[in-house]
C-alpha cells in the first residue's frame, strides 16, 4: 500500500467510526460523556495500529477531522460537494447516475431496513420494479417521498443540495472514484491474508 492508500484507510475507518459514535447519541443509547472517553481511546489505538503500519504518516487525527468538518453537516456528508469535486457543472446529474443502479437502490434500501422502522419496503420494491421497466428516473426527492427513506436529505434552493449519512456517503465517493473502490478492495484483501497469517 502507498502512503497515500493508507492515509485514506484510516481517514474511512475513522468516519465510520464517527457515524456509528453520531448514531448511537442521537438515539441516546449512550451520553457524551462515554463518547468522549471512548473518542480519545479509539483514536489512541488506531495511532498505534498506523505507526505500526507506517512511519511515515503524521498527524493523521487533524487531516480526518479536518476533511469530516469540511463535509459533515448535522452529521450528514454533502453528495452535491462530493460530486462537484468530479463533475463541477452537474453534481445533481452525478447523483442521479448513482441511482440509476439497482445495486445502489439495493444498498439505500438495505441501509434504510436496518436503520429506518419507517421504511415502506413495498414501496422500495415498487420504486425499484419502476426504474427499471419505464423511463423513471429515480432522484433523492423522488426516493424520500415514495419510501419515507431518511437516509438522505435534500435541501431546495441557494446553498441546497443533497446530503446523507456516512455509511451511503462512502458508497456514492466509491462510485465516483474507481481508484478508491480498488484502494478499499485491496485493503480488504490485504487484512483477510494478514488474519490467516496471525
Amino acid at each position: 500500500m502507498t502512503e497515500e492508500e493508507i492515509s485514506n484507510l484510516y481517514i474511512r475507518i475513522a468516519f465510520q467510526y464517527e457515524s456509528a459514535i453520531g448514531q448511537l447519541l442521537d438515539k441516546k443509547i449512550i451520553d457524551q460523556d462515554l463518547v468522549d472517553r471512548h473518542r480519545k481511546a479509539f483514536y489512541d489505538s488506531l495511532d498505534e495500529e498506523k505507526l505500526r503500519t507506517s512511519q511515515k504518516i503524521r498527524n493523521y487525527t487533524e487531516n480526518i477531522r479536518r476533511y469530516m468538518q469540511g463535509m459533515i453537516c448535522e452529521n450528514m456528508v454533502s453528495l452535491t460537494e462530493l460530486a462537484r469535486q468530479y463533475s463541477v457543472d452537474s453534481p445533481g446529474y452525478a447523483i442521479q447516475s448513482w441511482m440509476r443502479s439497482r445495486n445502489t437502490l439495493e444498498f439505500l434500501r438495505q441501509w434504510e431496513n436496518d436503520m429506518n422502522g419507517e421504511f415502506d419496503d413495498g414501496a422500495c420494491e415498487e420504486l425499484i420494479h419502476q426504474a427499471h421497466t419505464t423511463s423513471l428516473t429515480v432522484t433523492p426527492s423522488l426516493w424520500i417521498r415514495r419510501t419515507r427513506a431518511v437516509g438522505m436529505r435534500v435541501k431546495q434552493g441557494k446553498g441546497g443540495g443533497v446530503s446523507a449519512y456516512p455509511e451511503i456517503a462512502a458508497d456514492f465517493h466509491l462510485w465516483l472514484d474507481p481508484a478508491e473502490r480498488l484502494a478499499l478492495v485491496r485493503m480488504v484483501r490485504e487484512i483477510k491474508i494478514d488474519q490467516k497469517t496471525i
